[in-house]
């Protein structure tokens, strides 16, 4: 793949998430402001309701209240007043409802359905606050709407000429709504509620069709930005980043003394190659040696004859690897090796090898070096860490017994069952 075609990818990349970035918000803020604007049309319905009662309680109701005696006229009612001052919007305003539903209404139409009786129920047993409004979400697709809800208690004892017995009531409004709905209320007694229902679809909708139009011009813009970008900053731009790119790699990847892979490469190319020889059923071993009596080295010959010495063990290592093998400085004076498609038996061979190699020609000015060598064969049921810890052991034995020579780890234990 060309680094024109990654700088290409890349930046096609980060335009996508700046679109996909971009368009969450400007969804989730149209979405707000939709809901926003649902929410302050149902409190506009809420409050109409309430100044329509307020308006019939004060000026309608006291004028024909001398009334009752021979007919009863529910426009006097401010929740009769209310519900058909507001039906009369649904002509105009499909969707839009009030209601004031009541558990045990004089007037049926106003009986709460099943939806209104549990928010009913909720204002009586005080899962919801007598002081605050409740909203919510009712009903799907076109009909989905939002509700506002507060609760109808009785707190006027003029409520209760009406509504606490049949014998109390004006005998012209039971003649109209007869004897057995709307009694036995009671003070301070929570009977139903004010609902308005205002639909969520077409401001969504509307919400939706701006998104389109929003996303649209961004993508046109961003697509602008991309051709833009790709002719005038390519030549200037990705050759540089590339080739910074390759050094910062090399910078977090190697060894800055031995040009070894460095302990973090290492596990991710043994994580690497243990799942593909997991997939492929084959053999993965490790081995792992440092330099004996390194410290003897800093101390009699100075830290830079160390380092030579170090630098020199990483060479000689390279010249015996193939191509698919990885050695790395695993810290200090200790080194390790991974080796693909690798039984145990090549393993301890090739560690024979390199120990071989090491103590067979001295160093200057430091002259013979050895090392020490354990081998670790992968079981595929262990880690890499628990591999590194078998071959690590194998080599604080090589150490114990008498430096200079390879020594094999013990099977791995089996995994408890």
């Amino acid at each position: 793949m060309s680094l024109r075609l990654k700088f290409n990818l890349v930046l096609a990349a980060v335009l996508l998430v700046a679109v996909a970035g971009a368009g969450l918000y400007v969804h989730r803020f149209l979405q707000s402001a939709a809901i926003a604007q649902v929410q302050h049309n149902s409190a506009i319905m809420m409050h109409a309701a309430l100044a329509i009662r307020d308006y019939t309680t004060e000026l309608v109701k006291p004028h024909l209240d001398v009334t009752l005696l021979e007919k009863f006229l529910p426009q006097t009612v401010p929740a009769f007043a209310a519900t058909e001052t507001l039906r009369r919007l649904q002509t105009r305003f499909p969707g839009y409802e009030y209601k004031e539903a009541v558990l045990n209404p004089s007037n049926l139409r106003d009986r709460a359905t099943e939806w209104e009786a549990r928010l009913i129920e909720d204002f009586r047993s005080g899962r919801a606050d007598l002081q605050t409004e409740v909203t919510g979400e009712i009903g799907e697709g076109m009909y989905r709407s939002m509700y506002v809800a507060r609760p109808i208690t009785i707190k006027q004892p003029q409520c209760m000429a009406c509504h606490s017995t049949p014998e109390a009531a004006p005998a012209s409004m039971r003649k109209v709504y007869g004897d057995h709905n709307g009694f036995g209320w009671k003070m301070n007694e929570t009977v139903g509620i004010q609902v308005v229902k205002v639909p969520m679809y077409y401001p969504l909708e509307a919400a939706r069709e701006t998104f389109y139009a929003v996303m649209g011009v961004m993508l046109a813009s961003f697509a602008l930005l991309f051709l833009v970008l790709n002719l005038s900053l390519s030549a200037l731009v990705i050759e540089p980043m590339a080739r910074l790119n390759r050094k910062l790699e090399d910078l977090a990847t190697r060894d800055f003394l031995t040009d070894l892979v460095n302990r973090r490469r290492f596990f991710e190319r043994l994580e690497a190659e243990m799942a593909e020889t997991r997939v492929k059923k084959g053999q993965l071993s490790v081995v792992m040696f440092d330099i004996d009596f390194f410290k003897r080295i800093n101390d009699t010959f100075g830290h830079d004859s160390g380092d030579v010495v170090l630098k020199k063990t990483a060479l000689r290592v390279r010249e015996l690897l193939r191509s698919s093998d990885c050695a790395a400085r695993f810290g200090g004076e200790e080194f390790i090796i991974l080796l693909k498609e690798t039984p145990v038996d090549a393993a301890m061979a090739m560690a024979e090898a390199v120990r071989a190699r090491i103590s067979g020609t001295p160093f200057d000015r430091v002259g013979h070096v050895s090392a020490s060598f354990g081998v670790a064969a992968w079981d595929h049921q262990e880690d890499s860490h628990a591999l590194i810890k078998r071959a690590d052991a194998a080599l604080y034995v090589a150490k114990s017994s008498g430096r200079n020579c390879v020594v094999q780890a013990q099977d791995a234990e089996p995994t408890p069952t």
